[in-house]
Parts: structure tokens; sequence; C-alpha cells
């Protein structure tokens, strides 16, 4: 039987926050929000988005992440 969207778990909210470093010396931090689904996105594919997020603000993807961390964005 295949699967229906009521079968597939709710999007869980994570807030995440990234410092990096560029290549020419910059650094910077920056946090936000990003929706993933259990069981269809990962921890890897959700470093990756917000991986290219931070790119984007920072204006370069050659960078280094010194920290990242995702948690659910709930109390």
């Amino acid at each position: 039987m295949p699967e229906t969207p009521a079968d597939q778990p709710s999007p869980v909210t994570f807030h995440w926050i990234m410092t990096a470093r560029t290549s020419d010396g910059r650094e910077g931090t920056n946090d936000g929000r990003i929706d993933a689904t259990p069981g269809i996105h990962t921890h890897h594919s959700t470093y990756s988005a917000v991986r290219k997020a931070m790119a984007e603000w920072l204006g370069t993807e050659d960078f280094i992440v010194l920290f990242f961390s995702a948690t659910p964005d709930r109390i």
C-alpha cells in the first residue's frame, strides 16, 4: 500500500547556529530556523542546506565551518 501524506511525519523546526571562516580570513556567526522531516531529511542534508545558506550570507562558498549546532526549536 503506498504511503499517503497523512502517513508521513510532520516537519520539525530546528534552530541552527553556524560559525565560519572564509579563505580571506573573515569570520562570521549566523543563525536561523530550518524545517526537517524525520525519515526524509538527515542531519547531513540539513547541515548541507544550512551551509548553503551560510555561503549565500558570506558571499562565498570558500569557507570552513568552525561551529555548527542544530536543535529542535522548542523549550
